[in-house]
């Protein structure tokens, strides 16, 4: 396979987005900045990319989230006239490059850019076929090689053109797995459960990814197969599962670890662990909603030796209604009701318990307030 990329790039995406699990972030990272500060504008992308989020490289990598730095380096990456650069940032939303166009020398059309980054693919090159996968999977392919139903003839030629972009997608998304590259799974799940763009639903395929990424240790899919186990009443290896989960930096694993505990728990009620549990996680999702409420559930109404905190009871599940459930309003209406962590207010805690007037605190609430 031809090298296309410098060795302290390729270092950087092996142990990031091929190997996020073998504990050389930083040396990945420090790989990738010697080589930006030598003019590297690929490694400019590479080190962009890192700090968008959850959806570019794994959680358990722990990086933070740094719009701006990394729309920054998108920015070096394009004046230093990287195709991949051009070509990955072209469609990222809410990117627009301060120098006001995508297409630098020595390329100097879409087309150009397109036709480099799948040279690059098609000779062997991962991660090139992991971004034009991604292409085909938006249809931004439509974008690059300027396809519309006009320029293809017509509506169903073009829908045509869809179902064989989403076909290709499947195919090099299936083999960036294949070689390691789990960051392709979720697209590759979501085409073949949904049958996206006319491909054919295909659900045993698509549950066949589920486990190969929970093999490879994703957080996320851990905790799918996690919640199999668990519908299936095998608890202690949904239990195991769930604790993969959390320490591959999967957020929400958490909340399902708590669930085993809490009031309702399957397996026996600990409401220390269990609120160990959610805080852990509303550190990854400071406004997840079932994080919230059971938290804030806790925090309301105490026991086992864990004493109430109103404040903060109202402040969660107030984050929660806030955020669109309704299923703490209740406790919510109490709060109200007996100014528990806030101003007593009627209005607003008949408002609660009328939203939900068949729970305990709702009905004993209603029945209070008709007695002002």
């Amino acid at each position: 396979m031809q090298s296309f990329f410098d060795e302290r790039v390729k270092f950087a995406i092996e142990h990031i987005w091929i190997n996020p699990l073998s504990g050389k972030r930083e040396e990945a990272l420090s790989a990738l900045r010697e080589a930006a500060n030598m003019g590297d504008g690929d490694a400019f992308y590479f080190l962009g990319r890192c700090y968008l989020g959850r959806s570019f490289a794994d959680p358990v990598l722990g990086l933070p989230h740094d719009r701006k730095f990394a729309f920054e380096c998108f920015d070096k990456s394009l004046e230093l006239e990287s195709a991949v650069g051009m070509f990955a940032t072209m469609h990222i939303e809410g990117y627009e490059p301060s120098q006001g166009t995508f297409i630098h020398p020595p390329y100097k059309s879409k087309r150009e850019i397109w036709d480099k980054v799948y040279g690059m693919a098609m000779d062997g090159e991962i991660f090139c076929r992991f971004l034009v996968a991604n292409a085909y999977f938006y249809c931004d392919v439509a974008d690059f090689l300027d396809i519309t139903p006009e320029s293809a003839g017509g509506e169903e030629p073009y829908l045509r053109r869809v179902r064989e972009w989403a076909a290709a997608a499947v195919g090099l998304y299936e083999g960036c797995v294949n070689e390691g590259l789990g960051i392709a799974i979720p697209n590759l799940i979501d085409i073949l459960s949904s049958g996206k763009n006319g491909i054919p639903v295909m659900k045993k395929r698509a549950d066949k990814y589920k486990h190969i990424a929970a093999d490879m240790g994703i957080g996320a899919y851990e905790r799918i197969i996690g919640n199999e186990y668990r519908d299936d009443n095998r608890l202690d290896e949904a239990l195991a599962m769930y604790e993969r989960a959390a320490s591959h930096g999967d957020g929400y694993a958490y909340y399902c670890l708590g669930k085993f505990y809490t009031f309702r728990g399957v397996l026996g009620m600990n409401l220390k662990k269990a609120a160990d549990y959610f805080e852990k996680g509303i550190a990854s999702y400071p406004n997840d909603k079932g994080l919230c409420n059971l938290l804030g559930e806790i925090c309301f109404r105490g026991g086992q030796g864990l004493a109430c905190d109103f404040p903060k009871a109202f402040a969660l599940l107030d984050n929660a209604y806030r955020n669109g459930s309704t299923w703490g309003s209740d406790m919510l209406g109490m709060c109200y009701l007996k100014g528990l962590g806030t101003e007593v207010d009627l209005e607003m805690a008949r408002w609660m318990f009328e939203l939900n007037p068949k729970k305990r605190f709702a009905v004993w609430g209603l029945e209070e307030l008709e007695s002002y």
